[in-house]
């Protein structure tokens, strides 16, 4: 990744391998609605990193549902896409999201997650 690209980081980053459900309107498709699974590779207070086979367009604001896992919830959040970079031939991308909306109540989860991370 670049230097620019870690300048954007407000908050530390800490690895974390979360399943990530994406919900998002594909304006190249007629407008359908697309969903898929990826992963995280590293999450902070205020955004993930995501590893996904799909490529996702700069801006984009999508729903998407975050797996904590079996001992902690699913949450539910809103989040935009920041960067997208193809990091292999597969393809694989990594993609930075930026969560911009996330219920009061997922915010503490969310936060207590990551601080046991």
């Amino acid at each position: 990744m670049s230097a620019d690209l870690d300048d954007l980081r407000r908050d530390d980053r800490k690895y974390s391998d979360e399943m990530i459900i994406v919900r998002y309107i594909n304006a190249s498709q007629n407008d359908q609605e697309e969903t898929h699974t990826c992963r995280s590779q590293d999450i902070s207070a205020g955004g993930l990193k995501l590893v996904s086979h799909r490529p996702l367009a700069l801006g984009t604001e999508m729903p998407m549902e975050i797996d904590l896992g079996s001992l902690w919830a699913v949450i539910d959040v809103r989040a935009e896409v920041k960067w997208c970079l193809e990091i292999d031939e597969s393809p694989t991308y990594y993609i930075g999201v930026k969560l911009i909306e996330i219920e009061k109540s997922n915010r503490q989860v969310w936060k207590k997650f990551i601080e046991r991370l």
